[in-house]
Order: C-alpha cells, then sequence, then structure tokens
C-alpha cells in the first residue's frame, strides 16, 4: 500500500513547475491557523452570530480531533522520501509532533470542515460545487507539495464530513437544552478537552474554546452587538478586530513560557477577545450597537 500512495506522489510532485508552486502556494494558506483567523471572525463580526459561533465550534472540535489522532497514530511524513521532493515544508511544522504526524492531514480535514459546514448550512447548490472545489484543490495540492501521503487527504476529508453529520444529528438536542446547560457545556468540553488531550494543541483549542464559550454568553448577556448595515462599519470593525487577533497571538506568545498551559491561556484570551472583548469595543466606539 505504502509503495502504491509513494508512486502517486512521486507522479504528483514531478508537475511541479513555478506556475503550480505559487498556485499551490495560495492553497496551502487557505489551509493554515492564520486564514482561520482571518476567516472566521468575519463570519462572526460581519455576517451571523449565530452561525458564526455554530462555525467555530465545529471546526474546533474538528481541528482538535484532528490533532488528537495525530498524537495517537504518528505517522512519519512523506517528507525526505526518494524521488518526492516536498515544498513548503513549513507549513507542515506547526505540531508538537512532526514530523510524525501525518495522518490524518489537518489541512484537508480542516478546509473541508469549514468549507463543508459552510456549504450544509447555506444549503445552495453554487456553494456546494465551489467548496467541494475548494477542498478537493488544497487536499490535491498537499499531495502536490509532497507533504501528506493519500489517505492522510482521504480520511481527512471523511472525518470532516462525520463530524458535520454530528452536528446536523445533535443540534437540535442542543438548541433544546435550557441556558444553564448551555452554559455548563461550554464550560465543561474544553476542561475535558485538555484533559484528554495534554498536548500543546489540545489546551491550544480546549482554552480557545474555554475563552470563547465565556465571551460568548457575557457578550450575550451585557452587549448583544447587533451587526450593522453598513459595510463600511463592518469592515471598519472587522480590520481592527484582526489586527488585535493577532497582536494578541504574536504579542502573548512572546510574553508567555513555553507550556502547554500557557499556550491555552494564550488562545483563551484570544477566543474570549474574538467573542466579547470586540463586540465591546465595536459597540463601544460606535461602529455597533446594541440589538
Amino acid at each position: 500500500m505504502r509503495e502504491l500512495e509513494t508512486e502517486i506522489l512521486r507522479l504528483f510532485t514531478a508537475l511541479q513547475n513555478p506556475l503550480l508552486d505559487e498556485f499551490a502556494r495560495l492553497l496551502t494558506f487557505l489551509g493554515d491557523e492564520t486564514f482561520y483567523f482571518i476567516i472566521i471572525p468575519f463570519v462572526y463580526w460581519c455576517l451571523s452570530k449565530g452561525f458564526g459561533i455554530r462555525l467555530l465550534y465545529v471546526f474546533l472540535i474538528s481541528v482538535y480531533i484532528n490533532a488528537l489522532l495525530k498524537s495517537i497514530f504518528m505517522v512519519t511524513r512523506p517528507v525526505g522520501i526518494e524521488g518526492v521532493n516536498s515544498l513548503y515544508v513549513s507549513s507542515a511544522e506547526v505540531g508538537t509532533h512532526f514530523p510524525h504526524d501525518s495522518f490524518p492531514s489537518g489541512h484537508a480535514q480542516g478546509s473541508a470542515t469549514l468549507w463543508g459546514f459552510i456549504a450544509y448550512q447555506l444549503n445552495r447548490r453554487q456553494v456546494w460545487i465551489g467548496a467541494s472545489l475548494l477542498i478537493a484543490l488544497i487536499s490535491i495540492a498537499r499531495l502536490y507539495t509532497g507533504v501528506h501521503w493519500p489517505t492522510d487527504i482521504v480520511i481527512g476529508v471523511i472525518i470532516a464530513g462525520f463530524i458535520i453529520y454530528c452536528y446536523h444529528v445533535a443540534e437540535k438536542y442542543i438548541v433544546a437544552l435550557e441556558e444553564k446547560w448551555k452554559i455548563t457545556l461550554a464550560l465543561a468540553v474544553p476542561f475535558l478537552m485538555m484533559a484528554i488531550f495534554r498536548d500543546s494543541e489540545g489546551f491550544s483549542y480546549g482554552g480557545f474554546l474555554l475563552g470563547a464559550g465565556i465571551g460568548y454568553f457575557l457578550e450575550k448577556r451585557f452587549i448583544s452587538m447587533k451587526i450593522p448595515s453598513s459595510w463600511l462599519k463592518r469592515i471598519g470593525a472587522y480590520v481592527f478586530g484582526v489586527l488585535v487577533i493577532f497582536g494578541l497571538q504574536t504579542g502573548l506568545k512572546m510574553l508567555f513560557p513555553e507550556s502547554a498551559i500557557f499556550d491555552g491561556l494564550r488562545y483563551a484570551v484570544i477566543g474570549f477577545w474574538g467573542l466579547v472583548g470586540a463586540p465591546y469595543v465595536f459597540v463601544k466606539i460606535g461602529l455597533y450597537k446594541k440589538d
């Protein structure tokens, strides 16, 4: 099986040329953490808070499961295999288990979760086609750049689809819960995530959900931000909010010691800012109003 996958990778990487390399670089970026920090706040701050919070939870649970599976299976990436020329290897060096973190593909699973969930929520033929094409291109780019085995890609997409299906089944039960039970879940689930997966990734994703969950219910209770009709105000708020996110990501990383616990704290602060800090500032400076 591995011999067949190696031959497939050799076929894909043999196609490399400067033009396709740049296209692959763009597709790689569309599956990176930086891009997700750009797109998910845009949905929450500028399009729909309800849609945004659902997307955030489904996506973060998916990437948490992906990182957990990587740490369990510890499959070595095809980087350095004879006849396979790997590009943009730095895009794969984000986890604590590199290079033994190939399975399943984070880019394939993450993009399939993000765009698959957006397509599922909007449920329009054009959106499904566009999402499917984008997922396929991002996934193929991981083969073209020689940083994943074909099975990593296939299983990553399948897991994403299964997670979206689980959301579809569970949504009506979650929506029907009393507010106190929703708050309880928002607090309990992140702590459970961190207790199960004690690596940096487990604390980061769990911490993010903890900060975001607390922020969401505080914003709902005390701020109740209303997205304005003016796109000028939306874009102004969005640019400011995203700049703060990247400032927190970089600044807190420099300030805090390197440890899983502090990674969790750093991402908790970012999640808290995104769900309550930013809405508070948007309302305070008059870009947004209370609902």
